[in-house]
């Protein structure tokens, strides 16, 4: 049972929190005296503190600031009366997560722990899957990415096991890559990847498995290639697929000797690596095609790893969503603390064609552009809420000679943007409201008013 704690010099006000969080099962501690409640924090395990601002001869302020310096962590909810609104946003910026204003009512309570709670164990989820990572840098727990997650354990262990890892672009191939060969017994020796579909054939070649002196126009010097500098380690060849078919040839000896032979060598070498390919590619679609070798494929697909797209795994967003932006907040000096549930939802039912980096780049761009308590869906791109240049609100009316009925204009525009407000929240009515900042008796009316059905 979470334990809540609730800080006021007015019984009454104790009280009556103290029976609105027993009514959702928490178990609330309460005090009037703030080192009573200093102490609390340092020996109990506190999940909350309600906190009055005004505490008689005492601050909120300096009461909220030693429980920070006793935990950093803790979750703390501001309660206000109305002439002290501008001490709680300055609470705000010391740390608190939120703040209430005097008087309050239950449902108001009730959401706002709920949605605390909610935000901190989302928070100590994302750290305890950070440390438990085990050198695998991806954040996620969905059943997809767990089972990810044992594969590349277990084939790290397999130090000369040849993986094959599939999956769209954006998803993370590369860090399983790497976690692989962090996972080995191969992990002080190099990792060196190379991009297959960014070069072309005969620089790539040499990319790969060097050259000597002589061996074409401008080799003025020796080269040693990727495989033998990866030697004792392991190589990672991204878009596998985009690979020429006749450099196929040459990695398919490679991966069947252990040995090389570089451009314009006349003695073979050997080499000691692990080899980790990835594409994005429909291999099974190019051997049909005859665009990739049938015996190169069934070589590197000895242990295959399939990353699914970032849809299919939806659960996994708001992890991923915390994640970043604790990342770019402490990166640009930002007090950024968490997505609102509605843009959560509407983040998760976008179909994100780029995957993971896709969402990455929008929280960055998001951290670069704003400086918000709590991100909500004004401040997501309009891909995310589904729109297109092309479907982008009229604002600029143009008036005809003839003039208008503003009434009826004003009607048009405001029927588009609560259709527009369904489609973010799928028909919910209690989010459009809270989307459009009107109450839902007002909502219900203007949605009898247009014909327009809620679901």
């Amino acid at each position: 049972m979470e334990k809540i704690l609730i800080v006021d010099d007015e019984a009454f006000i104790r009280e009556n929190l103290e029976r609105i969080i027993s009514e959702d099962g928490y178990r609330p501690i309460s005090t009037e005296s703030p080192d009573e409640a200093i102490r609390i924090v340092a020996e109990e395990d506190i999940s909350l503190v309600l906190l009055d601002l005004n505490l008689g001869s005492s601050s909120g302020l300096d009461v909220l600031r030693a429980m920070r310096d006793v935990d950093p962590e803790i979750l703390v909810i501001i309660i206000t009366g109305y002439g002290t609104v501008e001490s709680a946003v300055q609470a705000l910026k010391i740390g608190a997560y939120d703040y209430i204003k005097k008087p309050f009512k239950a449902d108001a309570i009730h959401l706002i722990v709920k949605l605390a709670l909610e935000a901190q164990n989302l928070r100590r989820k994302v750290k305890r899957l950070s440390r438990d990572s085990d050198g695998i840098n991806m954040v996620g727990n969905s059943p997809a990415l767990m089972h990810i997650f044992q594969q590349i354990r277990e084939v790290a262990k397999h130090e000369t096991a040849t993986v094959l890892i599939t999956g769209d672009s954006g998803t993370g191939k590369e860090l399983v890559a790497q976690a692989i060969h962090n996972l080995s017994p191969r992990s002080e020796q190099p990792f060196v990847e190379i991009n297959c579909g960014s070069l072309p054939f005969n620089l790539l070649e040499s990319e790969l498995f060097g050259h000597e002196r002589g061996a074409f126009t401008d080799a003025k010097n020796r080269k040693v290639g990727l495989f033998e500098e990866a030697d004792g380690g392991s190589i990672f060849l991204d878009e596998v697929g985009e690979m020429d078919i006749s450099l196929q040839v040459k990695l398919l000896r490679v991966l069947e000797d252990r040995k090389l032979r570089r451009l314009g060598g006349n003695r073979n070498i050997d080499i000691n690596v692990r080899i980790i390919a990835a594409t994005n590619a429909d291999l099974k679609g190019a051997l049909e095609r005859k665009e990739f070798r049938e015996d190169l494929y069934y070589r590197l697909n000895v242990f295959p790893i399939h990353i699914p797209p970032l849809r299919e795994r939806r659960e996994d967003i708001p992890i991923l969503l915390e994640y970043f932006l604790q990342r770019f907040s402490k990166e640009f000096n930002k007090s950024m603390r968490g997505f609102s549930r509605d843009a959560i939802d509407l983040v998760k039912r976008y179909h994100w064609p780029g995957n993971v980096r896709e969402l990455l780049n929008v929280v960055e761009r998001i951290c670069i552009m704003y400086n918000v308590e709590k991100i909500t869906p004004a401040q997501l791109p309009r891909e995310i809420w589904g729109e297109s240049p092309q479907s982008e609100m009229p604002f600029k009316y143009e008036i005809p000679p003839e003039g208008i009925i503003l009434d009826d204009v004003v009607c048009q525009i405001e029927k588009k943007l609560i259709e527009q407000a369904f489609r973010i929240t799928g028909g919910n009515v209690a989010k459009t409201a809270r989307i459009l900042n009107v109450p839902r008796g007002t909502l219900r009316y203007k949605l009898e008013k247009y014909c327009l059905t809620s679901d």
